[in-house]
């Protein structure tokens, strides 16, 4: 498993632990970028474990891989119309890598 560095967290820093259950690979500005989805374990034996999503711009392990990774939390505002044209306002998160 690799190791996040072992300093103390910055605003909007997180370790996140898992087990890597893919990998995506695609260019965002000419930029080799990646997609790793990580499934983190239940909190107990009668929840579904959770999965996210990590950029990165190095390859963090293959499928199968346990790793713990330093990431930077950010996101943007977001909205849609519900099925009564009302509109919801909610957020989309990101986790970068921090590298």
């Amino acid at each position: 498993m690799s190791d996040a560095p072992k300093q103390p967290l910055k605003a909007n820093q997180t370790v996140i632990v898992g087990r890597i259950d893919n990998v995506r690979n695609f260019e965002v500005s000419g930029k080799n970028t990646f997609e790793t989805r990580v499934i983190q374990a239940a909190a107990d034996e009668y929840s579904s474990p959770s999965a996210v999503a990590l950029m990165s711009h190095h390859r963090l392990g293959g499928s199968g891989d346990l790793v713990q990774v330093l990431v930077s939390v950010a996101g943007f505002r977001d909205s849609y119309k519900d099925k009564q044209g009302g509109t919801v306002q909610t957020a989309r998160n990101t986790l970068r890598v921090v590298e």
